[in-house]
């Protein structure tokens, strides 16, 4: 591995980045922080917001410390009226949505002074792409949005041009385990898209494509029977999210797969355990997605919130192993190129 400095090209591309955990304390406030930078960098020309609450000196539901996020002067934010007394930035309100939250209305403020900000924005993809469409409209040309635990949903090119997910041993004890799962969700993310258009018909959610082009809907509460009679070949597309209880009923019906594609929509929406998709795939069957995520890297964060922690170098050599995508440790400087 190179000892360099990882996100520079990230932090320096206009765009949205999105930033997704593994667990909670994965370390994405740690990850946002070194994106924005200097408060030179962090000002003007950058917008941001979370999707959950960040910027609190502890998290309001584990206790535990976390970084505040600092900004420059310039910067545009989205957060809750209810948070704005808690951002100790000069500001100027640039906008009120009509986005709602528990703490209040979602506003956009543009920082007059460089100080710290807490964050609290929407929590769904139609109303952060329309806040995205606001940012660039202020001006902004950097749009960074954070976050929440195991929210992947947030890869969405509809949300976002690139996608940072962060892992850490938060997830689990065992080191292995951790760059195993996190592996998996980058295959996951990263499948290839499927060549034509995405099969779909207004109000299915489950559409056959067989092989001679002809596009059937199947009834979502018995899949295999409809499959097994029309041949279980070609691509069951899904308009919501695959999950285990999907391919593993496929699989307990003792249908063929060899031959089925199963495609989600979106790479978010394929929810699949690591189990579940290699036992589908062992049986010859194929995974794809309609839009794949453009997951732009891997963070690793060897210290555990709950007392345990791995050696950095170690965690990141594996990972970096085991994803196909770049890996970085934003405090110890480390790089590994895909």
């Amino acid at each position: 591995m190179q000892k360099v400095c990882g996100l520079d090209d990230l932090a320096g591309q206009n765009g949205t980045l999105s930033i997704i955990g593994m667990c909670k304390n994965a370390g994405k406030t740690t990850v946002l922080n070194a994106l924005l930078g200097s408060p030179e960098r962090a000002g003007e020309g950058l917008a941001l917001t979370s999707v959950g609450r960040d910027g609190e000196r502890r998290d309001v539901v584990t206790d535990t410390p976390k970084p505040p996020v600092y900004i420059g002067r310039g910067a545009l934010a989205a957060t809750a009226e209810g948070l704005l007394p808690l951002c100790d930035v000069t500001r100027q309100i640039e906008a009120v949505t009509d986005v709602r939250t528990p703490l209040g209305r979602v506003v956009v403020l543009r920082a007059l002074s460089d100080g710290f900000v807490q964050l609290g924005g929407p929590s769904m993809n139609e109303q952060l792409s329309r806040l995205r469409e606001l940012f660039f409209a202020l001006g902004a040309r950097r749009v960074l949005i954070d976050g929440a635990a195991g929210r992947r949903s947030l890869c969405s090119r509809e949300v976002s041009d690139r996608t940072l997910l962060c892992t850490g041993a938060s997830l689990h004890r065992d080191m292995d385990v951790v760059v195993r799962e996190t592996a998996h969700v980058c295959k996951l993310l990263t499948l290839p898209e499927l060549s034509g258009s995405f099969p779909q018909k207004e109000g299915a959610r489950l559409v056959l494509r067989c092989p001679d082009g002809e596009e059937h809907v199947l009834d979502a509460a018995q899949p295999a029977m409809e499959l097994r009679r029309l041949g279980a070949q070609g691509v069951l597309a899904s308009a919501g999210a695959v999950t285990d209880t999907l391919v593993d009923a496929l699989m307990r019906s003792g249908l063929d797969v060899c031959g089925l594609t199963i495609a989600a929509r979106e790479a978010s929406q394929l929810l699949l355990s690591a189990q579940c998709a290699e036992a589908f795939q062992r049986r010859g069957g194929t995974l794809a997605v309609g839009r794949s995520a453009a997951l732009a890297a891997v963070t690793v964060n060897p210290v555990s919130a709950y007392g345990w922690r791995f050696d950095a170098q170690a965690f990141a050599e594996s990972m970096a192993k085991a994803a196909a995508v770049p890996v970085l440790d934003v405090v110890g400087g480390w790089h590994a190129g895909a």
